[in-house]
């Protein structure tokens, strides 16, 4: 059956549920891929070395980064204060360069340890502020 003669099978109300749902996938699917590359892009800045733009240090911005991430980072996947989810634990870690954190938070991973990219959720100076977070988990 072709798409045509299905569509005029299908009664119109339906029809028109159902060309609603496959034009949002679409769009979905269209915001999702590119916009995550070009926003983790925009991120970082040219000549490839990546700088946070505050101390991450300062207790204020680790308190925002802790909130961000008990909020979006801890309840499935990394567990309450970095410890106990199901993705890797943060608290003691020290072995985590802050670029690479920032870039895996940007634009998210594949393969074993599967996260999704934050770069068109949360601002560059966002990601930082979980950096800063992260690194203070890295001294608990």
């Amino acid at each position: 059956m072709s798409a045509s003669t299905f569509l005029t099978v299908v009664p119109p109300v339906r029809r028109l549920l159902l060309l609603s749902l496959l034009a949002g996938l679409s769009f979905t699917c269209v915001a999702v891929g590119p916009a995550a590359t070009d926003a983790a892009r925009e991120a970082a800045p040219s000549g490839g070395s990546l700088a946070a733009p505050f101390d991450l240090a300062d207790p204020a911005r680790i308190e925002v980064g802790r909130k961000r991430f008990n909020k979006t980072c801890a309840g499935y996947c990394h567990g309450f204060e970095g410890v106990g989810g199901r993705a890797p634990d943060f608290k003691g870690r020290k072995d985590l360069p802050v670029q690479v954190m920032f870039e895996t938070i940007t634009q998210g991973r594949v393969g074993a340890d599967v996260m999704p990219p934050w770069g068109t959720a949360f601002s560059a100076e966002q990601i930082w502020e979980l950096v800063a977070y992260l690194q203070y988990l890295g001294t608990q």
